[in-house]
């Protein structure tokens, strides 16, 4: 049913996309759970508007990989710098790293198989 080159473009999707559940799954209960415990001790609370919708890891890890806050934002970034550790800094970039791989296999497998037409 499948082609050689299509087992192999599987072979290589799946795997990524699980490392970008797991990696952002890591990050949001390691990281995240330790900067705003720590950001609770000092009276900073995570921001209203995110309760239950997640918007905010991916805020917090680019404030991590970038390593340096932003002139205009909309979470306080630092408090979060001075909170990251080194493994922060790992688990943040292997998230954003393994998004892009992701997303380079979900867009190849879509215009080079054309995915979507095989649903119907």
């Amino acid at each position: 049913m499948f082609t050689i080159p299509e087992n192999i473009f599987w072979i290589l999707a799946g795997p990524s996309f699980i490392a970008f559940l797991i990696s952002t799954l890591c990050f949001t209960r390691i990281s995240m759970k330790h900067i705003e415990k720590k950001m609770r001790e000092e009276g900073i609370h995570e921001p209203l508007w995110d309760k239950g919708i997640g918007i905010r890891v991916s805020m917090y890890g680019k404030v991590i990989r970038r390593q340096k806050p932003a002139k205009a934002t909309i979470v306080n970034d630092e408090a979060i710098l001075r909170h990251a550790r080194p493994i922060d800094l790992v688990l943040a970039r292997t998230m954003h790293y393994s998004l892009i791989i992701m997303m380079i296999f979900a867009t190849y497998g879509y215009f080079a198989y054309d995915l979507g037409e095989r649903a119907y």
